[in-house]
């Protein structure tokens, strides 16, 4: 098996890893000891496309492939893990779920924000007593009205202080 990047993908870590260089190198130290959300980098990785790499073009992202999103991934942490991160948010968990599941109006109303940096998505998965094998989970919906009453505990909510 040929583990080589194509020729186009080693355009794109190339461009990627210029792009971090460039922009995100100078105050990666301070972005990665500060709890806050960095929404600026956020709306800069918008602004050149790394958010919504794997999400569909009609759907508002770039409609790219899980090695793009892990090609910019990786060159953007070369410069700055914590915006490493943004990316990652941005291409992979609940944003792709969102993107393939979603209903168009969940999609309509959620994926704008994600795609532009505005927001940020999380999901709560893990707990206490099950870690994050979601076959052992104690959480529970139950309908109530029209909705339903989600009760449960959950840990290590990745995002869950500043998300939407």
């Amino acid at each position: 098996m040929n583990f080589e990047l194509t020729a186009e993908q080693q355009t794109f870590r190339d461009a990627v890893r210029g792009f971090a260089e460039r922009h995100l190198r100078a105050g990666a130290l301070e972005r990665a000891h500060n709890p806050e959300h960095p929404w600026d980098i956020a709306r800069l990785m918008a602004e050149q496309g790394l958010l919504g790499i794997t999400i569909p073009e009609q759907d508002g992202g770039q409609g790219g492939t899980l090695m793009d999103a892990v090609i910019a991934i990786e060159a953007v942490a070369q410069a700055c893990p914590r915006s490493a991160d943004v990316v990652q948010a941005g291409n992979f968990g609940a944003i792709r779920v969102l993107a393939e599941y979603g209903t168009e109006d969940q999609k309509k109303r959620y994926l704008k924000r994600l795609l532009s940096g505005e927001g940020v998505i999380c999901v709560g998965m893990t707990e206490p007593e099950a870690g994050s094998a979601v076959t052992d989970l104690n959480t529970k919906a139950t309908p109530e009205g029209a909705g339903y009453r989600v009760s449960g505990e959950k840990v290590f909510t990745t995002h869950a202080p500043y998300s939407d």
